[in-house]
């Protein structure tokens, strides 16, 4: 099978977050959405801890989602002589990444690291694989791989321990062509659930005073005419 292509995308400017009020009715559909899922937990105990952050991976980011001081996972870029890459690669057994079948690395790997779009339920039924590390890989000698390929403000899904009990969580990245070495993976932020068991929507901040929902994949919601005419009329695109 021939490797998927896609054509990378130049870094653009910044996005700017949806207003307040937007953010917080385009979230409360995503979240019914992911309901049945959770409907076991009680959400008024319900905690999400968000934590912004604006960095590029520049070769290294270690994520500690609870500020633990134990790192979970670690994001990692390489760039030399025309191969490139871009990992996520658990540092605790048990540690998972929601994971897409896909071409990803120079051995033809086929399961890697999914990018999954705003309001994503990431769950007990999310296809978690420790294996799923690969996010791009590109060789001189082929064509590029992975599904992290020119995507912008999309999700990592992850899985992960604390004192035995299983937690979810997600980081927000996008991706910059290979040849900007410092700046391939590019970090916006990144939250969990501190309910064990309980699933979080990709993009939720919680009671985070920051918190807005950025960039917005409509079609990845499971929103319908109904979230796309709420996002027309509320964001002045009549």
């Amino acid at each position: 099978m021939r490797p998927e292509e896609k054509t990378m995308t130049s870094p653009s400017t910044e996005p700017k977050p949806l207003n307040q009020r937007l953010a917080k009715r385009l979230l409360a559909y995503a979240t019914m959405a992911g309901a049945g899922i959770a409907a076991s937990t009680s959400p008024a105990t319900a905690e999400i801890v968000y934590t912004p952050t604006h960095k590029n991976i520049d070769m290294d980011f270690y994520l500690d989602l609870n500020h633990d001081g134990i790192g979970d996972f670690h994001i990692h870029s390489y760039y030399l002589s025309g191969f490139a890459s871009l990992n996520v690669i658990p540092m605790v057994s048990g540690n998972k990444i929601a994971a897409v079948h896909h071409e990803c690395g120079f051995r033809g790997q086929s399961t890697a690291a999914a990018p999954l779009p705003l309001g994503a339920v990431i769950g007990p039924n999310s296809p978690f694989q420790a294996s799923a590390t690969c996010m791009l890989h590109e060789n001189e000698s082929s064509a590029p791989t992975g599904p992290w390929l020119g995507e912008q403000d999309h999700y990592l899904g992850l899985e992960f321990y604390i004192n035995g009990q299983k937690h979810f969580g997600w980081a927000r990245l996008s991706v910059q062509p290979v040849e900007c070495f410092p700046c391939i993976g590019r970090i916006f932020g990144y939250a969990y659930e501190t309910i064990p068991g309980k699933p979080i929507i990709a993009g939720d901040q919680g009671h985070s005073s920051s918190a807005a929902l950025e960039p917005l994949t409509l079609g990845a919601l499971a929103l319908g005419n109904r979230g796309l005419n709420l996002w027309r009329k509320e964001g002045g695109q009549e």
